[in-house]
């Protein structure tokens, strides 16, 4: 008698890759969507001042920016024509970019302190309801060069009545 045959297996070493890249293409897709990729807006209207010691800012979530502009005589052509371009109206002394907005660039005049504390807070809400911790929310200033020291003042006060104390003061890295 003797020995039967088995029949050979069809062993393949190259399996499906298929599946595993539409899965791996959803999953990029997906962190894709959810994640959010906040910059810090820069108007080019603001002449930054430079500081001697300085760190970059790494995490810009939770950042409300607070532009604050210098009188548009102590500005350049190009910064007055962009402030021109943004606000089209006079007197805007703080500048917010609304991200959530189609409307885009807000401006505040002296007098509008009220309406920045409002801004402030319901960018505070929006973050809290981005469940992130209320201590990660903080005010981003950055004030031109020529501004006075008052402007600044009245966009801290803002953000204080609008429950925020977390600051972050925006310069330049040392120019020497």
């Amino acid at each position: 008698m003797g020995k039967k045959k088995r029949p050979q297996d069809d062993v393949n070493g190259n399996p499906n890759m298929s599946p595993m890249i539409d899965c791996c293409f959803l999953l990029l897709i997906f962190f894709v969507v959810n994640a959010t990729a906040l910059t810090v807006s820069k108007d080019p209207s603001i002449n930054m001042p430079s500081a001697v010691s300085c760190s970059e800012l790494k995490d810009a979530n939770g950042c409300i920016v607070v532009n604050i502009f210098a009188d548009p005589d102590k500005m350049s052509e190009k910064a007055v024509k962009k402030y021109n371009e943004t606000y089209k109206r006079a007197g805007v002394i703080w500048g917010v970019a609304d991200s959530n907005e189609a409307s885009g660039s807000k401006g505040f005049t002296q007098d509008e302190g009220q309406l920045l504390s409002d801004y402030i807070s319901k960018q505070k809400e929006f973050y809290k309801a981005k469940n992130m911790d209320e201590k990660n929310i903080r005010i981003y200033l950055r004030g031109d060069l020529a501004a006075p020291w008052e402007r600044t003042a009245g966009a801290i006060r803002c953000a204080a009545a609008a429950g925020v104390s977390n600051m972050v003061f925006g310069t330049l890295p040392s120019r020497g």
